[in-house]
């Protein structure tokens, strides 16, 4: 039996620091998430480009928040994808729910950045597909922003170039082809992409050159005498009001001269 007044004041006091002391020490650290703050705003630019059968998808670093104000704890994205059938008149009426990627800002994997732009490839998908992406940008409290969405269906690609060769010649890198003729239904020509590479690297999502070329060859004067270059040709077409690459051609390997 508990005798009347056991518990004095001083202990009392005691007891509850303690309790008090135990309660901050249990929960999830870290930082205190802030209430009601404006949101990162969507990703801008986001676009799908299909090469080959993959697609490409690129959008830029938001710089605001929805609100206006600048946008200084944004940690990376979440995308979404999801399939929808592409002759459906409503294929927006399915949104993206299935979380395919999360690229983290500081270890983006295989997100390749260039300056505020990204790109991830969507690599083996299946012709006649609607493909529908959803990215939501999220800043370091763990909290989402603004969504950005793009769909595209994936129609058959235009061959690639065969017979790509290179040489080096005096002060210059010459690229050649043979022409892509047999293009498939629906399709109209518009050029070739460069690309290039170093051994051992992978290939930047941009070409060499930015617009296509209608022309067999590409001469490149940006280089290191003494370096082994690595290159790859895409034939570029349009269907419609989207315009299609093809998958890389053979590589074609050159050493710079002086």
């Amino acid at each position: 039996m508990i005798k009347p007044g056991f518990f004095s004041t001083p202990l009392i006091f005691l007891m509850l620091l303690v309790t008090a002391a135990s309660l901050a020490g249990c929960g999830k650290k870290g930082p205190i998430r802030p209430l009601n703050q404006p949101v990162p705003s969507a990703p801008e630019e986001f676009v799908l480009r299909q090469q080959g059968n993959q697609m490409l998808l690129s959008w830029t670093l938001p710089m605001h928040k929805e609100d206006g104000s600048p946008l200084t704890d944004l940690a990376g994205f979440r995308i979404y994808r999801g399939l929808y059938d592409a002759v459906d008149e409503c294929p927006t009426c399915l949104e993206p729910r299935e979380l395919w990627r999360v690229v983290d800002l500081e270890y983006p994997r295989d997100v390749q950045r260039v300056g505020d732009r990204f790109f991830l490839n969507d690599p083996e998908l299946t012709i006649g597909q609607g493909y529908q992406y959803r990215i939501i940008p999220f800043n370091r409290w763990g909290q989402d922003g603004l969504p950005a969405l793009s769909r595209q269906a994936l129609g058959e690609a235009p061959p690639a170039p065969v017979g790509v060769s290179a040489e080096s010649r005096s002060g210059r890198l010459v690229v050649t082809w043979q022409p892509v003729t047999a293009l498939p239904a629906g399709l109209e020509m518009v050029g070739y992409k460069v690309y290039r590479r170093r051994p051992g690297g992978t290939f930047p999502p941009a070409p060499r050159n930015l617009q296509p070329l209608p022309a067999l060859s590409f001469e490149d004067r940006d280089f290191e005498t003494g370096k082994t270059y690595l290159y790859g040709v895409r034939t570029v077409v349009r269907r419609g009001d989207q315009i299609i690459e093809s998958a890389l051609s053979e590589l074609a390997a050159v050493t710079s001269k002086f």
